[in-house]
């Protein structure tokens, strides 16, 4: 068989692999199951931003619960996960969907996707959801951000692109 040929052939299989893949990823819920996992995970925990003030609280917060036997989660933050640098307006606050939740006993990696209209100018936590929340109007530079980080001892630390590590502590 000649050269081009087989790196044709070479080409499409790893192409269909590739894409295999990717439709078997894009396939997954924002649930992930429980199985053995133990069910301590459960909770919510917070990620204290280290330049709070006393007008002006950005914390983060993770809420895993177990619905038919399977975990998903509830990210809540702040719009600079989805912008560059923000100079001279405050954050806009949101509440979205953990997808594509893949867990062990010891990891956890998950995407959040938010749209403007996701985004609200006030604080929206686990405990807290302010009535008449106006929508944030400054806009996003980014709708998809993935986290990806490590489990253990009530604790879940997350890394994401250009950002450094968060540790949440469960508090409930």
């Amino acid at each position: 068989m000649p050269e081009q040929s087989m790196k044709q052939i070479t080409f499409l299989i790893l192409t269909t692999v590739f894409l295999q893949i990717n439709i078997g990823f894009a396939q997954k819920t924002a649930e992930t199951e429980v199985g053995n996992r133990p069910k301590n995970i459960l909770g919510i925990y917070v990620y204290k931003y280290e330049n709070n003030t006393k007008d002006l609280i950005e914390n983060h917060y993770i809420k895993l619960e177990e619905i038919n036997n399977k975990i998903s989660g509830i990210y809540y933050g702040t719009s600079d996960d989805f912008d560059e640098a923000r100079e001279g307006y405050l954050p806009g606050f949101f509440k979205a969907d953990m997808l594509n939740i893949s867990m062990s006993d010891s990891t956890i990696n998950f995407q959040v996707n938010v749209k403007a209209s996701d985004i609200y100018e006030k604080a929206i936590t686990p405990f807290d959801n302010p009535k008449n929340n106006k929508q944030w109007t400054i806009g996003l530079r980014y709708y998809e951000r993935n986290y990806w980080g490590s489990i253990s001892n009530n604790r879940i630390v997350v890394k994401t692109k250009d950002f450094d590590k968060r540790t949440f502590n469960k508090i409930k």
